[in-house]
C-alpha cells in the first residue's frame, strides 16, 4: 500500500523547537529542532538515528506532547504512549496499586479495563510484595518496572519508546525485550530512538536520521547503513557506556536459535577473509552442530564487541579459536557462554 493511501499516524509541519541561551551577556537561541517536516503512517516501525544532542529526544518528547513546538504543528491521530519519562505522574505517597489505576488513567485507559489489566500488570513487574506499600519505600529500579508493566499493557495505537525500554535487572531487561518485540508484532505504529543498533536493524523498517536538529536521511535500511559508516566507529564500540555494550550482548545471546543478525567485527584476526570493521552476518545455531574450522563469533569481554575467531575444539571446557591473520594467529580461548552463533558471510 503506498504512503498515499496509507492512514497518517504523526504529523509534524514546519515544527521548530527553540531554546534561548546566553553566550557573553548576548542573547542568541539553539535549534533543538529546526523545520522538520515529517509524516509517519499507521502501523510504521521508525527508528531515530542521530548522535547525542542530534534532537532525538526533543523529537520524541514534541511528538508525545511532553514538550512543545516552538513554531509548527505536531498531531498525533490515535492513542499515544510514552515510554520517555516512566515515572512522571507518579505520586510516592500512594501504593504501588493505586498508582496503576491513577497513571492508567492518565494514559487514556478505562476504569473497567485497569481492572481487568490489574493483575498482569502486577504479574508482569515482579513486585507483587510490595503492591500495598507506599510508592516512598520502593527502589528506584522497583518503580521503574512498575512503569514499565503499566505502560506496555495500556493498549496504545502508537509507541513512542527510547532507551526506557532497558529498566530493571537482567531478567526483566530480558522480559522487557521480549514485551517490545511483541508489541512490534501486533500492528502498532513505533517510534524507537535508542543506541542498540542490533535491536533496530532487527525491529524497525524505516529510519530517520537527525544531524544538529534537522533531519538528514529519511528511508529504509540503505540509511542505517550510511549512518554506520558516518559514525566511523564499531557497532557495539559506540554504546554509551559498558553498562550499554553488556545490554547488547544480553540481547543478542538470547535470539532465538535460527534467527540472523548483521555485527561488526571488533578484531583483525580473520584479516584478510574478515577485516576489522566488517559487517558480518551471524546465524545462532546450538553449540553442538559446529564443525572444526567453521568460523564462530563470540562476545569479547575485553573489547566489549563481537569478534570472529575459527573454531577448533574445546579444551577444559572452553572453546579453542584461532584467527587467520600472521599477526593473530595464536590460539583463543573462549567461555562458551560467550558464543553467540555461526558467521555466514560478510555483507
Amino acid at each position: 500500500m503506498s504512503k498515499q493511501k496509507q492512514r497518517l499516524a504523526i504529523e509534524l509541519d514546519k515544527v521548530n523547537k527553540i531554546y534561548p541561551s546566553i553566550d557573553s551577556d548576548k542573547e542568541k537561541t539553539f535549534y533543538a529542532l529546526k523545520n522538520i517536516d515529517l509524516k509517519i503512517y499507521k502501523g510504521e516501525k521508525v527508528a531515530v538515528l542521530g548522535n547525542n544532542g542530534a534532537g532525538k529526544t526533543t523529537l520524541l518528547k514534541l511528538i508525545t506532547g511532553i514538550a512543545q513546538a516552538s513554531e509548527g504543528r505536531v498531531k498525533h491521530f490515535g492513542k499515544i504512549i510514552s515510554l520517555i519519562d516512566l515515572t512522571a505522574g507518579f505520586y510516592p505517597q500512594s501504593s504501588g496499586r493505586e498508582n496503576i489505576y491513577l497513571n492508567a488513567v492518565v494514559l487514556g485507559t478505562s476504569l473497567n479495563k485497569i481492572k481487568k489489566l490489574e493483575s498482569t500488570i502486577i504479574e508482569f513487574s515482579g513486585i507483587a510484595q510490595f503492591i500495598d506499600r507506599p510508592l516512598y519505600t520502593y527502589s528506584s529500579g522497583m518503580i521503574l518496572r512498575l512503569a514499565f508493566s503499566i505502560a506496555v499493557h495500556c493498549d496504545p495505537d502508537i509507541f513512542i519508546i527510547d532507551e526506557g525500554i532497558v529498566v530493571g535487572d537482567n531478567d526483566f531487561q530480558k522480559k522487557a525485550f521480549d514485551k517490545v518485540e511483541e508489541i512490534f508484532k501486533q500492528g502498532k505504529t513505533i517510534v524507537l530512538c535508542s543506541h542498540l543498533l542490533p535491536l533496530l536493524r532487527r525491529l524497525c523498517n524505516r529510519f530517520i536520521w537527525l544531524e544538529k536538529g534537522q533531519l538528514f536521511m529519511d528511508g529504509g535500511q540503505e540509511v542505517l547503513l550510511e549512518y554506520k559508516k558516518y559514525c566511523n566507529s564499531l557497532v557495539l564500540e559506540k554504546m554509551p557506556d559498558n553498562k550499554k555494550a553488556g545490554l547488547v550482548f544480553n540481547f543478542l545471546k538470547n535470539l532465538p536459535i535460527g534467527e540472523k543478525f548483521v555485527a561488526t567485527a571488533g578484531s583483525g584476526s580473520m584479516e584478510p577473509l574478515v577485516l576489522k570493521g566488517d559487517e558480518v552476518l551471524i546465524k545462532r545455531i546450538n553449540f553442538k552442530n559446529l564443525k572444526k574450522g567453521d568460523i564462530i563469533a563470540f562476545w569479547h569481554q575485553e573489547l566489549k564487541n563481537v569478534v570472529v575467531h575459527r573454531f577448533h575444539g574445546l579444551e577444559k571446557g572452553k572453546i579453542i579459536t584461532k584467527g587467520d591473520s600472521n599477526l593473530y594467529s595464536d590460539p583463543g580461548y573462549v567461555d562458551r557462554k560467550n558464543f553467540l552463533g555461526l558467521m555466514i558471510k560478510v555483507v
